[in-house]
């Protein structure tokens, strides 16, 4: 059932040079946030589709010549037009003229993203601001966040003349490796015993089946050596959900690889958003000061021609990162393959736990119509049931299946809520742990208990002979309730198997 990889702690770790954020390039004297006032303006842009988007527009008033601008490419949280609009608006107050528009919803959800339509989305928004009378038409650059980050691959692969790209929290690896070393994280955060952080291999491993989301698939390796432009990447230090360390690493690797230089790295201490006041992403929360500054000086520097050894600020500078878990490359599955696997062997079990309840509900009412009793060749009374022990096994393994069944599933959603708040419960999650693997053993014993009386006592000739009330072999209908009821349990405890309840 084990895939062949785990999520390993990682062992190489980013330095960097200075803990001050600052970015200059010598020569380059850049225009400083609050230099202009801001004029908005709503705009409707058509997108793929036909479908039409609202997007804002801000440009910095009175700004001599043409400026450098910014297209704002969303994460997978935000999707309106007013997102970010103090970076924008900072940016803008800064000489740079900034779009953000809107996500097209229609065709993204939690199951199905189109990312290569999304790409097409974001062009048509820098394209408008390649076309407005006051931005340098090779100028204009990126500035995205989290999930927009692999579309900004997209977009640089069909469009090789953006000027500079910021990618902002980027997961950069694939989404399931990228949620390995999330996931876990945020499990130990929250304590959770070491065989709930075993399952996050095992389910991350799966083929999606049935849920489609191929987005969780999604490539991003095929597409990162078209960063050949000026590059910053910016991570928060208290982002549990990203690869904070090796994701700058392979970027800067990457864009190395194809001969890109001009790259610089600023960490900062703060949460997935670039947020202070909490390492989760909740709206209101303020930036860093110095944020803007930074994100302003880089772009305008750019812009103003900085090329790689014009930087007097290092490359790598900001909060100290600490990534403990590695993103792992191999993330085949063991036995069970795919999600869809899972779901037939789930509805597999409350059929045959159906079946089950309503041949014994059978049985008992058949039961009560037969007043006859038959006799064997000693004279031996038969009677098509079980005895009182037998019962008591067939019942206690009846009821103890669906106790476990939704036992886990509680503990799921209970693990689940905690780690989405990051809330410590060790002690509950240890007990509760605990608990279900104590169920999943006496289900075991419970289930062997019952096929050892059936086999010793309603096998071919077999009578318990102590017994006060004799009982003959089974009939056909008894029979089916043991198969049926041994179907489920068995089955069930496949599962146990696969979500280390027992191993």
């Amino acid at each position: 059932m084990t895939p062949p990889w785990k999520v390993e702690p990682l062992n190489e770790h980013i330095s960097v040079a200075s803990s001050n954020t600052a970015i200059e390039a010598k020569g380059i004297r850049a225009e400083t946030e609050g230099t202009y006032q801001v004029k908005e303006t709503h705009r409707t842009l058509t997108v793929s589709g036909g479908k039409q988007v609202d997007a804002i527009v801000r440009e910095p008033i009175d700004a001599p010549g043409k400026r450098p601008a910014v297209e704002f490419i969303h994460g997978s949280g935000t999707g309106d037009s007013s997102t970010n609009s103090d970076i924008a608006h900072a940016l803008a107050s800064a000489g740079i003229v900034t779009l953000v528009q809107s996500k097209r919803l229609d065709n993204y959800s939690a199951l199905h993203r189109d990312y290569e339509a999304s790409a097409t989305d974001y062009l048509t928004g820098i394209d408008t601001l390649r076309s407005l009378p006051n931005v340098d038409a090779n100028k204009v650059g990126i500035y995205a966040e989290s999930e927009g980050t692999w579309i900004t691959a997209l977009i640089t692969k069909r469009d090789p003349s953006i000027a500079f790209t910021v990618l902002v929290s980027a997961p950069v690896f694939s989404a399931r490796q990228q949620m390995a070393v999330g996931a876990t994280e945020y499990l130990h955060i929250i304590g959770a015993p070491e065989g709930v952080e075993g399952i996050v291999p095992k389910m991350l491993s799966l083929n999606p089946g049935m849920l489609g989301l191929e987005y969780a698939s999604f490539n991003a390796a095929d597409y990162r050596n078209t960063l050949t432009m000026p590059l910053l990447v910016v991570y928060g230090t208290l982002d549990r959900s990203m690869p904070v360390e090796q994701g700058a690493q392979q970027l800067l690797q990457d864009a190395n690889s194809v001969g890109n230089t001009n790259t610089m790295v600023r960490y900062y201490p703060t949460n997935h958003q670039i947020r202070l006041g909490s390492s989760l992403s909740k709206p209101g929360l303020p930036l860093p000061d110095q944020y803007t500054h930074d994100i302003e000086s880089w772009v305008n520097a750019v812009a103003a021609g900085a090329a790689a050894n014009d930087w007097t600020t290092p490359k790598i500078a900001g909060a100290q990162p600490f990534q403990q878990f590695a993103v792992p490359t191999d993330i085949r599955p063991g036995l069970i393959t795919s999600f869809n696997m899972l779901v037939a062997m789930f509805v597999f079990i409350v059929l045959m736990w159906l079946v089950t309840v309503v041949l014994c509900i059978a049985a008992h009412l058949g039961r009560k119509k037969r007043a006859a009793v038959s006799t064997d060749v000693n004279g031996r009374t038969l009677m098509h049931r079980f005895t009182k022990q037998t019962q008591t096994l067939i019942v206690a393994n009846i009821v103890l299946a669906p106790i476990i069944t939704i036992g886990f599933l509680a503990y799921f959603a209970f693990t689940a809520v905690a780690a989405l708040n990051l809330r410590d419960c060790a002690t509950a999650l240890a007990v509760g742990w605990i608990c279900l693997r104590i169920g999943a053993a006496v289900s075991i014993v419970l289930l062997c208990w019952l096929w050892v009386r059936m086999f010793f006592f309603y096998g071919p000739g077999r009578f318990d002979a102590d017994d006060p009330e004799p009982e003959a072999r089974m009939a056909r209908g008894h029979c089916a309730i043991v198969a049926c009821l041994s179907l489920c349990v068995l089955v069930a405890l496949a599962l146990g198997v696969f979500f280390n309840l027992i191993s």
